[in-house]
């Protein structure tokens, strides 16, 4: 008799312990993950710069759940853009260093700061074997400016939103050697599988309209000026999310099913306080299925202490 029972009660928990199995994968979408955008970081060993940067990755490591990984939005380091090669480099290795922290894959997107040496001012001759782009592409962008990567079902370009004029300026647009991979890239991916693309230099904005009023033009500095080109290619596929950066605001434009979303600044007004009422902080999005949910996180960062 107490054989039996044990057999009847042994069979029940294996049963029960199926069940228990069932119920968690059922629950656990293989779809369903979490990632940050940190865009603005200007990293820099000024204003605490470094400290803050430190701050907001712990931050990004308190988050329950914790993020599958992190995207970056652009200017990175401050600045390279009219640097000598020692404070470029310095800086990119600053910021290299720090990243080390992470505990989570780190995907780099190109900002107008990380150009090096286009200023005149920076002595820096076009000779220079990193001048302009190259010196992010050998160090951060794993041989490019621009890349693609899938994670879950969801697809992601990073885009190169900048270009270096003949005056040694820069101006928000993607070439079209980019435009063609670009469309390349969407081909392959396919119209269903949900698309991200991360640019510097925002498609769109009303920031500019904000706080000059309505009928105020945006500068090519400002934003990604062949944008529309860029969206119009994106039409018929399964384009979600925008994330852009450089304005150090929040924004998320929801226009035609895509979200075109300004993440703030990790260094809010480049490490001196908050940028128009915006503080320093990062977005966190959690994608599920096909669909998405968002806010802006901010970590607490007291700029006085570094600025008096």
């Amino acid at each position: 008799m107490r054989i039996a029972r044990f057999k009847k009660l042994t069979l029940l928990l294996v049963l029960v312990l199926i069940l228990l199995s069932f119920s968690c994968s059922e629950s656990s979408d293989s779809t369903s993950f979490r990632f940050v955008f940190m865009t603005d970081i200007h990293v820099q060993p000024e204003r605490g710069g470094v400290e803050g940067f430190k701050a907001a990755i712990a931050k990004v490591h308190s988050l329950k759940p914790k993020p599958e990984f992190v995207i970056t939005g652009g200017d990175l380091i401050m600045d390279a853009l009219g640097q000598r090669f020692e404070r470029a480099d310095s800086l990119y290795n600053l910021y290299g260093e720090t990243c080390k922290l992470f505990e989570m894959p780190v995907y780099n997107t190109i900002g107008n700061h990380e150009i090096f040496g286009i200023y005149p001012k920076s002595h820096v001759e076009p000779s220079h074997p990193e001048y302009g782009k190259i010196m992010f592409s050998k160090r951060l962008g794993e041989g490019e400016t621009y890349r693609s990567f899938d994670h879950g079902n969801w697809h992601f370009i990073l885009l190169d939103a900048l270009e270096i004029t003949p005056e040694r300026k820069y101006i928000g647009r993607v070439d079209s050697t980019q435009l063609a991979w670009l469309k390349r890239d969407l081909e392959k991916t396919g119209t269903e599988r949900p698309i991200v693309i991360v640019t510097h230099m925002p498609f769109y904005t009303i920031f500019q309209q904000y706080k000059r009023g309505p009928t105020t033009p945006n500068g090519e500095g400002l934003v990604l000026t062949n944008a529309h080109e860029i969206s119009k290619l994106c039409e018929n596929y399964n384009l979600k999310i925008v994330l852009q950066g450089h304005l150090h605001t929040v924004e998320d434009i929801h226009y035609r099913g895509v979200h075109y979303i300004i993440g703030g600044a990790v260094s809010g007004g480049w490490w001196k306080g908050s940028h128009e009422g915006f503080p320093e902080g990062f977005a966190v999005i959690d994608a599920k299925g096909d669909s998405f949910t968002w806010e802006y996180v901010t970590f607490g960062w007291n700029a006085e202490i570094y600025n008096k």
